[in-house]
């Protein structure tokens, strides 16, 4: 299998069903963290909730009665881990003799908020590796006082959560379900721009 079959292949599992091993989701975070890192900061984390901790989130979060009333096949999944960005370790990052001078010693400095979007790549490493292995993934954010969760879970204040990926197996009877569903793939010509927009 290549890894366009993967990226072709990849959607989002609402309905999960059995189990998939902690150690197994643990490997694949480790795998999931070689996604590019600005100046190598390495600001990316992975808080893997399964069992109580897992229970203990869907109650937190608010996510448990928002799927439990919309798509309750959700709360089958064996873990949920959330990404997390640190922005703290770029910011000592680029105070360092070889990024200093370029204003990003703080996070104000930044156009673009690196940390978040390191992290970001990391989810979709870890996505595509589910993917791969054909175990089922969704992707979602904390929307209801995101905070809140995370201090629940000991998240430092300096430290964002790009978004939560739910794993597991994939029910037989899951299909193809959401927005990617009813909503069809914009052709290439609208989307990829030569030269100029």
């Amino acid at each position: 299998m290549t890894l366009a079959d993967v990226l072709r292949r990849r959607r989002m599992t609402r309905r999960f069903a059995g189990e998939v091993s902690v150690p197994w989701i643990v490997e694949q975070c480790d795998l999931a963290r070689r996604a590019p890192s600005a100046g190598y900061a390495q600001g990316t984390h992975f808080l893997v909730l399964s069992g109580e901790c897992l229970a203990r989130f869907w109650d937190v979060s608010g996510a448990g009665t928002w799927f439990s009333e919309r798509q309750p096949g959700v709360l089958g999944a064996a873990a949920v881990v959330l990404v997390l960005a640190d922005r703290s370790v770029y910011e000592t990052r680029y105070s360092e003799a070889d990024k200093a001078g370029h204003g990003l010693e703080t996070a104000d400095g930044w156009a673009v908020p690196y940390w978040l979007t390191d992290a970001a790549m990391a989810a979709q490493n870890l996505l595509l590796l589910v993917e791969e292995a054909r175990f089922g993934a969704l992707f979602f954010g904390l929307f209801v006082e995101p905070r809140r969760t995370l201090r629940a879970f000991g998240v430092p204040e300096h430290v964002d959560c790009v978004g939560a990926v739910a794993i597991g197996r994939r029910a037989v009877d899951d299909v193809a379900s959401g927005s990617g569903a009813r909503r069809g793939r914009r052709p290439l010509d609208e989307v990829a721009h030569l030269g100029t927009w």
